[in-house]
């Protein structure tokens, strides 16, 4: 098959194994056809002249799609459209597939009439050469955003400021040798997840030797990230110095294992044969 890997980016530098790059590039290394395709800034369409052809999108679900191929959304954030909500001009659902690591969205993705899979996310074993030389020299650090959409996440951090060192932003191989400097990664789940650990996050910084501790049940078995929620601050600091000054490396064992790209790609493909 032919894919057009459709995603946003923030910046140039988050392109280095980001969803856009990861799916396009492992796609590729299972045999597929694969195009990655940028759609920041602005009005953008994608084209798929055939029926093996997959339109694969990542973000900006509601743009046009011209063509007779498949399309299939994978979905893991709160955006404006969700994919279930764009439909064709007959009222039918535009996405023959809704992918997505959160199962509110599988259930609500059912209830609009799409197809829906659960498909957990994954982590990019090509991030892990940025470590190379790079000295675990953080007890605990938080990589991530504050603000009105993470009241939980900017309450805990003031009171935990002794303890977790908040990094400013980096993106693409800095974001990766930063997750390399810890020992502990701390996360605190958006509201809206609705108690789903969903974070790239988890993924990426266990992936890179770090131990994450987070609110959220994971659906992913034998995966535990800590404690399905934080009671409170006192409860999030026992869990960062158990983590921080542990030995446990089940986190990272277990997405090296068993949650990498190369896990994920021949389940996504076989998903999209069946279409």
């Amino acid at each position: 098959m032919r894919w057009l890997v459709a995603d946003s980016l923030y910046c140039h530098e988050a392109f280095f194994c980001s969803h856009l790059d990861s799916y396009s590039h492992y796609l590729r290394e299972f045999g597929e056809d694969a195009t990655s395709v940028n759609v920041s800034g602005g009005a953008f369409a994608l084209e798929i002249d055939g029926p093996d052809c997959v339109a694969f999108v990542l973000d900006n679900y509601g743009m046009p799609i011209k063509g007779q191929g498949k399309r299939i959304a994978q979905v893991a954030a709160i955006c404006n459209p969700m994919p279930w909500d764009v439909r064709k001009r007959d009222g039918s659902p535009a996405y023959d597939l809704v992918i997505s690591s959160i199962p509110w969205m599988i259930d609500e993705a059912h209830a609009k009439g799409c197809r829906g899979e659960y498909m957990p996310l994954a982590f990019d074993t090509r991030a892990r050469a940025c470590g190379m030389g790079v000295q675990r020299d953080l007890a605990c650090i938080f990589v991530g955003t504050v603000g009105p959409n993470h009241v939980r996440r900017t309450q805990l951090l003031e009171e935990l400021k002794d303890i977790v060192t908040v990094m400013p932003p980096v993106f693409g191989r800095e974001y990766f040798k930063t997750l390399a400097r810890a020992r502990t990664v701390f996360n605190v789940h958006a509201e809206w997840t609705k108690g789903a650990a969903n974070a790239m996050r988890l993924y990426e910084a266990a992936g890179m030797g770090a131990e994450p501790v987070s609110d959220g049940e994971a659906f992913i078995d034998q995966f535990w990230w800590g404690p399905n929620e934080f009671v409170s601050a006192a409860h999030a600091r026992d869990w960062i110095m158990k983590a921080a000054y542990g030995d446990d490396e089940k986190a990272a064992q277990d997405v090296l294992l068993a949650h990498t790209y190369e896990s994920r790609i021949p389940r996504l493909v076989e998903l999209a044969r069946s279409l």
